[in-house]
């Protein structure tokens, strides 16, 4: 009996035939470790810094072969190289993929390079190359608590007036500040300065103290008073000073109060109200009009716009008081009324509808509010609820006949005049 063993490399497959007395008796095929690609074949850490470990990277084996192979073994070549994956052994069908990671933590500050080793049943090996770079941290100097080095320095004002204190300090920044009145802390006195609201003389003698603090500690400044005298004896307010009427339809009247006070000692003589800025107008104070100590008067300002061009003007109190004459600055516009339409048509849906609902939002991207109250069975819609100045986004859905409500479409704006 003769015996014949040939051997035949095809592509990546190595086939063995053995011929006895001219039978086949078996053929058989492994696969080559280039019939499997590691992605990617090159993995760049970067710098990271000594004892701490990068974010993951991902890495995938997969089987190019048209036969079955087992991934018997992942290996680093450096212990600075960590992978994890899925419990080995695993079997890869042809086109399948073992999907994995690696994380790089540097034990001291030099470069690593190393390869990640996959091993199969078939003795052949895959890997990719592994690369990054330990970097040594610097320990920041230890924070030094603050120190002031200026204090609040008392202060003193007429009523009505302001008070600035202020507190300058040493030490690590950075630093936060909070000032206090007596023991309350003051809502939003959070920096190296605060400046007082108008004074009054309920606010004679109070102390005033900041205290600072930063990451290694806190310091209470010194105590400053506020000595706040008397008002003069006649003056005058306006509250508020300045008032804006924003925009107001062209022919329409908007009114706006203000409360006029003798804030003064003696009593005030009101000598003369005028008024400028076309379309404002002004009552409820008069010339010739006395108001003793602490009484008030309504002043009630209108607004009537003729154009929608912006106004300016302002309403001057003029009287013996020393801060006359007062004025109130007055701001307005006018707004031409007009309706606005938004015309939708979309393309129909290329699958059986009985309707669309149509969506609109205020914000790119949504969140949507449906406009339609119902499926609507053409491909157009008009929406006359839309308000001038205002940019709508819209979307449309559709309806099928189980009521299955599609995903929104692609988004369209239209901007309102």
């Amino acid at each position: 009996m003769r015996t014949n063993n040939h051997i035949y490399r095809t592509g990546h497959t190595i086939l063995r035939r053995v011929i006895v007395g001219g039978l086949l008796l078996a053929v058989s095929a492994f696969v080559h470790a280039s019939q499997t690609g590691v992605t990617p074949s090159s993995l760049n850490f970067g710098s990271q810094a000594v004892g701490t470990a990068s974010a993951p990277m991902t890495v995938q084996l997969t089987n190019y072969s048209h036969n079955q192979i087992q991934v018997t073994g992942v290996a680093s070549s450096l212990s600075q190289f960590v992978f994890s994956g899925p419990a080995l052994p695993v079997t890869l069908n042809p086109g399948a993929s073992l999907i994995g990671s690696v994380k790089f933590g540097p034990a001291a500050a030099q470069t690593y390079g190393g390869r990640l080793m996959f091993t199969f049943n078939t003795g052949w090996k895959a890997s990719a190359y592994l690369s990054g770079t330990g970097v040594q941290t610097q320990v920041p100097a230890a924070a030094v608590s603050p120190s002031i080095t200026t204090q609040p320095v008392g202060r003193t004002v007429t009523a009505g007036q302001t008070a600035a204190f202020s507190v300058a300090v040493t030490g690590t920044a950075p630093f936060s500040y909070q000032w206090y009145k007596n023991t309350t802390a003051i809502s939003g006195a959070t920096s190296s300065s605060y400046t007082t609201p108008a004074t009054t003389t309920s606010d004679n003698g109070a102390l005033f103290k900041a205290i600072v603090t930063n990451s290694a500690g806190s310091v209470t400044s010194a105590s400053a008073t506020l000595t706040v005298n008397a008002a003069p004896t006649a003056s005058l307010t306006v509250n508020p000073s300045s008032l804006a009427f924003g925009t107001v339809t062209i022919g329409a009247k908007s009114t706006v109060p203000a409360t006029v006070t003798n804030s003064g000692t003696a009593s005030v003589t009101i000598s003369n109200v005028s008024i400028a800025g076309a379309g404002f107008g002004a009552t409820g104070v008069s010339t010739g009009q006395i108001l003793a100590p602490g009484q008030s008067a309504s002043l009630s300002v209108t607004f009537t716009p003729s154009t929608t061009t912006g106004v300016t003007g302002n309403v001057t109190i003029t009287s013996n008081a020393t801060n006359s004459p007062t004025a109130v600055s007055l701001t307005g516009g006018g707004l031409q009324t007009v309706s606005h339409d938004v015309v939708l048509s979309w393309n129909a849906s290329a699958s059986p509808v009985i309707g669309y609902n149509v969506y609109r939002g205020q914000v790119s991207g949504g969140p949507y509010t449906k406009v339609t109250s119902a499926p609507v069975s053409v491909t157009s819609d008009v929406d006359s609820t839309v308000q001038s100045g205002t940019t709508y986004y819209y979307t449309v859905t559709s309806i099928d006949s189980s009521n299955l409500e599609s995903g929104f479409s692609n988004e369209t704006p239209a901007i309102i005049p």
